[in-house]
C-alpha cells in the first residue's frame, strides 16, 4: 500500500467515492487551464499566469516594483548584491498539506513568479498525486537555477526548510539555492510596521499597507483540508480557489518588495507615518547615523498620537542626545517623558545624573532620586537597591560639600 492510499483511510469515506481525475484530466484542465510537463521523474501539472506589469496590484502598478533600484536592502538587515536586480529574482510560495511542517507534510504547489520585459509570471507546480513529487521537485529544481536571488515570505523559516526536507527524502540534489541570495520579506516588514500592526501577517499587510482586497479568498488553514478532498474526489474545483490564493500571494510579494524600498527610500521631512519615521530612526541609530535617527524620531514624536509610542521615540531621542553630548537637549526630553509618563525610572535616573554631574545641583538630584526610589519599592523594581545606594552616596556629597 503507498503512502497516499494509507493517508486517504484518514479521510471520511462516502458511500461511492469517484476515482480522482486521471492525468491531464477535463475536469482539472477545465478549472486550472494547466498542462502536463515531463520530467525524468514523470509528469508534473503546471499553470501559468502572466499578468502584464502595467496592471495594478494594491495601490501601485507592477511596473513600480520592476523598474526600483533596489540598492538599500543592507539597512534592513539584508545580505544581498548590491543592488539587487529585480529581473534576476524569483519569488517563491508554497502551499503544503499542513501548517507546522516536519517530514510527514507535502508541499503539494510551488508557485513562482519572476518579471519579465511586460508581464510578471506566475509558474504553479502542482502535485495531483504523491507519485507526482519527485517531478514537481525536479522541475522547481531547474527553474530556482535560472535566478540569482530568491524572495519569499516566511520562506527562510517555512517554505525552504520544508522544501529541503522534501528534497532529502525523495534523494534528489537540491542545487537550486546553492549559492543563491535570499531575501526573506517578513523580517524587514517587521522592522518597519511591527509597532503598528498587531500583526506582519501577509494578509495584515496587504489589507493595512499595500492596499489589496481579497475577495471570496479560502483561509490558509483551509488549505489542507481542500487538498486533501481533491485527493479523495478528483473535483478540480476544489484547486481553483487555491491557486488563486497562492497567486495573490505571490503577486503581494512583488508589491511589499516595492513597497518597503520606497520606504527606506524616504528623507525625514518625506515622512507622512510616525511609526514609517520611528522604524527608520532606528535603522539610522543602528547604521550609526545619529543625527539623522534624530531627524526622523523628530517627525515621529511631532504627528505620533499614540501613549506608548511617545514614550519610546522619547526615551530613544534623549539618549541618543546623551550620546552625542546634547545634555541639555536630552533633559528637556527627560522632562517631557515623566510628563507624560511619571513612573518611568530611567528618566529619573538620567535627570538626576544630569542634576549631579552637569549642573552640579545636588538638591535636585536627590530630590529627584528620591521620587524615583519610592516608585522602586511602591512597584518592587529590582532598580529600589540601586537608586539606594545612588541617594546615600548624594547625601554623603552633599554633607562633605557643607564641611567644605
Amino acid at each position: 500500500m503507498n503512502l497516499a492510499s494509507k493517508l486517504r483511510k484518514f479521510l471520511p469515506q462516502e458511500n461511492k467515492p469517484p476515482a480522482p481525475a486521471a492525468k491531464g484530466g477535463g475536469d482539472l484542465d477545465h478549472f486550472l487551464h494547466g498542462q502536463e510537463v515531463d520530467t525524468p521523474y514523470g509528469v508534473c501539472y503546471v499553470v501559468e499566469k502572466a499578468i502584464p506589469i502595467k496592471e495594478r496590484h494594491g495601490h501601485w502598478p507592477l511596473q513600480k516594483a520592476l523598474d526600483a533600484v533596489y540598492d538599500d536592502f543592507g539597512r534592513l538587515g539584508q545580505t544581498l548584491p548590491q543592488p539587487l536586480q529585480v529581473r534576476n529574482a524569483l519569488f517563491l510560495d508554497t502551499e503544503t498539506t499542513g501548517l507546522a511542517g516536519g517530514t510527514g507534510t507535502y508541499a503539494f504547489l510551488v508557485g513562482l513568479g519572476a518579471f519579465t520585459d511586460t508581464h510578471f509570471l506566475v509558474k504553479q507546480l502542482l502535485m495531483r498525486d504523491y507519485n507526482e513529487e519527485l517531478a514537481l521537485l525536479y522541475l522547481l529544481d531547474q527553474e530556482l537555477q535560472t535566478k540569482d536571488t530568491l524572495i519569499s515570505f516566511n520562506g527562510k523559516t517555512f517554505d525552504l526548510p520544508l522544501l529541503q526536507t522534501r528534497f532529502t527524502i525523495s534523494r534528489l540534489g537540491f542545487q537550486g539555492c546553492n549559492g543563491k541570495s535570499q531575501l526573506d520579506l517578513l523580517h524587514p516588514s517587521r522592522r518597519i510596521w511591527r509597532h503598528k500592526l498587531q500583526s506582519c501577517s501577509l494578509n495584515s499587510l496587504e489589507a493595512n499597507i499595500l492596499g489589496v482586497r481579497r475577495i471570496d479568498d479560502i483561509p490558509g488553514f483551509e488549505i489542507p483540508g481542500r487538498y486533501f478532498e481533491f485527493l479523495h474526489t478528483g473535483k478540480g474545483e476544489l484547486l481553483a480557489g487555491i491557486l488563486e490564493h497562492n497567486v495573490i500571494d505571490i503577486v503581494s510579494m512583488a508589491s511589499l518588495l516595492y513597497r518597503l524600498h520606497s520606504i527606506i527610500e524616504l528623507e525625514p521631512g518625506e515622512c507622512n507615518c510616525p511609526w514609517e519615521a520611528e522604524a527608520l530612526g532606528l535603522l539610522a541609530l543602528n547604521g550609526g547615523h545619529y543625527n539623522q535617527s534624530l531627524f526622523y524620531f523628530d517627525v515621529a514624536r511631532e504627528s505620533c498620537q499614540d501613549r506608548e509610542q511617545q514614550i519610546r521615540v522619547l526615551r530613544t531621542s534623549a539618549l541618543i542626545c546623551k550620546r552625542l553630548g546634547h545634555y541639555e537637549e536630552a533633559s528637556a526630553l527627560w522632562k517631557q517623558l515623566l510628563e507624560l509618563a511619571s513612573d518611568d525610572l530611567l528618566g529619573y535616573e538620567e535627570l538626576a545624573k544630569y542634576y549631579e554631574h552637569r549642573l552640579k545641583d545636588l538638591a535636585a538630584a536627590k530630590q529627584v532620586t528620591r521620587r524615583a526610589l519610592a516608585l522602586a519599592w511602591r512597584s518592587k523594581s529590582q532598580k529600589a537597591a540601586e537608586l539606594e545606594h545612588r541617594l546615600r552616596r548624594l547625601e554623603k556629597k552633599g554633607r562633605a560639600k557643607q564641611k567644605e
